[in-house]
């Protein structure tokens, strides 16, 4: 990439922000679509998309923004990484199924990721928000899934259903993610918990996902705070 084409991603930021406050969604999409084009899918993700998203819900605790902002904000960036879905194919495809178990409403990060994931290739089959455990079950199962990843803000999400996690991840590489599973005292046995910092946890999960369930619990530097967690 040559130097007049990377991507100020403050300005790009700033500009977000303002077509948010206007319900400016031409905007919003063409902002993202230069960002994606000018740095790649994990600096859109990592440097605008989570950074807006934050500030929109700071700005909404403090009531300079509404609810309306939140859902709009929302909509637009699901709009935009729905658009680099793509098919995958090839004998090297692997599939991922991520998922957020039930009573867990907030399934946009793990969207988010789900792009990052498929900028590397796999093929990311979601399953939305408060999706039961079986129903997850099954999936891994109907596709062969090569890895799985479940993410949650409430760490009851995860400590409810350690023993049904751990036959899971008996069966598929099994990734918890969010501020759920961050702060989780011990993570179920034969399951992973991904770092805070989205772009190494794609890594991480590029790098070992289809290479055969963990043997024993794992934390990916859960401590580090850089980035927000996956869900």
């Amino acid at each position: 990439m040559h130097e007049h084409d990377r991507i100020d991603h403050a300005a790009a930021r700033g500009t977000v922000m303002g077509a948010v406050r206007e319900l400016d969604g031409g905007t919003v999409r063409d902002v993202l679509r230069q960002s994606l084009l000018g740095s790649g899918v994990d600096d859109t993700v990592t440097q605008v998309v989570i950074p807006v998203l934050r500030e929109v819900g700071d700005r909404w605790q403090s009531g300079e923004l509404g609810v309306l902002h939140e859902h709009f904000v929302s909509s637009s960036f699901r709009g935009v990484l729905g658009e680099l879905r793509m098919p995958v194919q090839g004998e090297q495809v692997r599939t991922v199924v991520l998922a957020c178990p039930p009573r867990e409403l907030h399934d946009l990060p793990l969207e988010l990721f789900g792009a990052m994931l498929h900028a590397r290739r796999w093929r990311v089959v979601s399953l939305g928000a408060n999706t039961p455990m079986t129903a997850i079950g099954q999936a891994v199962r109907f596709l062969h899934a090569d890895a799985c990843v479940l993410a949650g803000v409430r760490r009851s999400a995860f400590e409810s259903r350690m023993p049904s996690l751990s036959r899971l991840g008996a069966r598929v590489p099994l990734f918890l993610a969010g501020e759920g599973a961050v702060t989780l005292p011990r993570p179920p046995a034969r399951t992973t918990v991904l770092p805070r910092d989205l772009r190494r946890a794609a890594d991480l999960l590029d790098a070992v996902g289809g290479g055969g369930a963990t043997s024993s619990p794992q934390r990916s530097d859960a401590q580090d705070r850089n980035e927000p967690a996956v869900g």
